[in-house]
């Protein structure tokens, strides 16, 4: 029972790694971005840019929750509903004609665009949250 609970460890940790490393970065380049400009600037795309390390962060905490028998609910909501946002606003960039450049970027949907990018931000940061209490959960069980 100790190795299921050491790997589940290991997955909540690392799956929670990855998941604060497109926020991390963002946090990182907006404050050097911002000095050097002098007001404020922040990539809030970068957690949808690097999406293969939030998709892998997830997957690890599901192994991790699974492992440990703690946290799947939270885990697995939380990372599909940032998935769906972060697809439906894809896909709404793309229908509404934002993504090719043939539509300017303004009006009501483009704010739902950026609205829903936000909140997808926020849900990856709820993701990391949720990883760094499983992994003390976890650590606490060992």
């Amino acid at each position: 029972m100790a190795d299921r609970q050491r790997a589940a460890f290991v997955c909540a940790v690392t799956g929670s790694v990855l998941l604060w490393i497109p926020i991390g970065l963002m946090i990182v380049t907006a404050i050097i971005g911002s000095l050097s400009a002098g007001k404020l600037l922040m990539d809030y795309f970068m957690p949808a840019e690097l999406f293969f390390l939030v998709l892998a962060g997830w997957v690890l905490l599901i192994i991790g929750s699974a492992l440990s028998q703690t946290m799947r609910g939270p885990v697995v909501i939380i990372g599909a509903a940032s998935v769906v946002v972060l697809i439906g606003s894809l896909i709404l960039a793309v229908v509404s004609g934002f993504a090719s450049g043939v539509v300017p970027a303004e009006g009501p949907i483009w704010y739902l665009v950026l609205g829903m990018l936000i909140l997808y931000d926020l849900l990856v940061i709820v993701l990391g949250i949720l990883g760094i209490r499983l992994s003390y959960e976890v650590k606490t069980g060992l």
